[in-house]
């Protein structure tokens, strides 16, 4: 399980999801006139809690990519610089080597 999953799973507890739900509930509780607006009102609310959950936990994952993406660009532009760095030093030497074998016998 990825670190991120694990602190959340720490942080949010069945007894801070309830208080979550709860504390949603407060401002609809004035609007509920009926048993089954409350049972409505309480699906809604796991819904909007759990929603806002997966909406941190696509942010953190996209920075996740996001840095993953940087670090690959970065990652490409240095083995472009190597290869180039590679071919210059290929270059040099092979000249070295070709003058050599001209002047042995």
């Amino acid at each position: 399980m990825p670190e991120f999953q694990k602190e959340r799973n720490l942080a949010v507890t069945k007894n801070t999801f309830e208080m979550l739900v709860n504390n949603v509930m407060e401002d609809w509780r004035p609007y509920l006139k009926t048993e089954g607006e409350m049972v409505l009102a309480t699906n809604v609310s796991h819904l909007v809690i759990k929603m806002n959950a997966m909406i941190i936990e696509y942010e953190e994952l996209r920075k996740g990519y996001m840095d993953l993406c940087k670090s690959n660009d970065e990652m490409k532009a240095l083995v472009l610089e190597l290869a180039t760095k590679q071919k210059q030093q290929n270059i040099f030497y092979s000249k070295k080597i070709r003058n050599l074998e001209k002047k042995l016998p």
